[in-house]
């Protein structure tokens, strides 16, 4: 019970990442990934990916979870809609790796492997938008890659640091 309210919080704070909004062409900059890795690393593989999965889940039931408070399912097939699919495998890929060992290096390289999900399915889809794959790169992945890394050591060393605190307790 206590893992679903954690997941519950998480989905929230996904949400709130997406309202973190600041729009960049097709595809905004947020701080969705951020809350995914988090959630990942924190609640690993099953209730990480249920937290991720709820909050696709809430936004393609058409609540204003999506960023620029957008919801409904016509915003997973369209062009950002490959990156949210991707937050739900990636949080499972990230959430398996990190359950195997609780290191930086190790969270680091679970969430490159998570980031590396996420782009390809968002670039993959967001390619049939602009049919161009160079453009869809261009655009979905070049402006974002070097903040999302950043997010990336941040939601570790957080992580780790709220997993310390837990087994403090």
């Amino acid at each position: 019970m206590k893992q679903l309210v954690k997941a519950g919080i998480f989905t929230a704070l996904i949400v709130v990442g997406a309202w973190i909004s600041i729009p960049l062409g097709p595809v905004p900059f947020t701080f969705q990934v951020f809350f995914v890795f988090l959630s990942a690393y924190v609640l690993g593989k099953k209730y990480g990916t249920l937290a991720v999965a709820t909050y696709v889940l809430l936004g393609a039931m058409g609540l204003p979870v999506f960023a620029n408070f957008k919801g409904g399912a016509q915003v997973l097939v369209g062009p950002t809609g490959g990156y949210l699919f991707g937050f739900i495998l990636g949080a499972f890929v990230i959430g398996l790796l990190a359950e195997k060992k609780e290191s930086f290096a190790w969270y680091l390289a679970s969430g490159v492997a998570g980031l590396c999900i996420i782009y390809a399915l968002g670039v993959f889809v967001l390619n049939f938008y602009v049919h161009d794959i160079r453009k869809a790169i261009s655009v979905g992945f070049v402006p974002f890659v070097w903040f999302d890394l950043i997010k990336l050591v941040v939601a570790a060393l957080i992580a780790l640091r709220l997993k310390k605190l837990e087994v403090e307790r």
